[in-house]
């Protein structure tokens, strides 16, 4: 058996002569698999109203900006993305028209409605976003 654990995430670690048990060690794998994991990456806007991105996971944040790192013109009100959190996406507005990004389940949703200069451009089409995902 282990003689110690990690005080971060309290994962066994073994001395010399410890034995190993096949229960530490799947331990340490559950929690390790349920710690924070961080993703980045990237889209293309395909200019829909709405575009998922698939993560795989429920992000409990996501920030998407604009590959010029542009995410509001607070002056025009047209947004390009922002911080969403879980029940809580990037508004323009309470309108639910002008939401930039959403995270849902499996990943997040950003959107586009480019009819007037007030609107989200979270999927401008064929403009590359980036954005930082954190599962928690």
């Amino acid at each position: 058996m282990a003689t110690n654990r990690t005080e971060q995430y309290g994962l066994h670690l073994w001395e010399p002569g410890d034995d190993f048990l096949r229960e530490e060690f799947n331990e340490n794998f559950s929690r390790l698999d349920l710690s924070a994991r961080v993703v980045s990456g990237s889209y293309t806007g395909n200019g829909a109203a709405g575009q998922h991105i698939e993560l795989g996971f429920w992000p409990a944040s996501v920030l998407a900006a604009r590959e010029d790192g542009e995410i509001t013109v607070s002056l025009s009100r047209t947004g390009y993305g922002g911080l969403a959190l879980r029940d809580r996406p990037v508004k323009l507005s309470v309108n639910d028209q002008d939401t930039v990004v959403a995270v849902d389940p499996s990943g997040f949703t950003v959107f586009s409605r480019e009819s007037s200069n007030q609107s989200p451009r979270g999927n401008q089409s064929g403009v590359r976003y980036h954005f930082l995902a954190v599962q928690g």
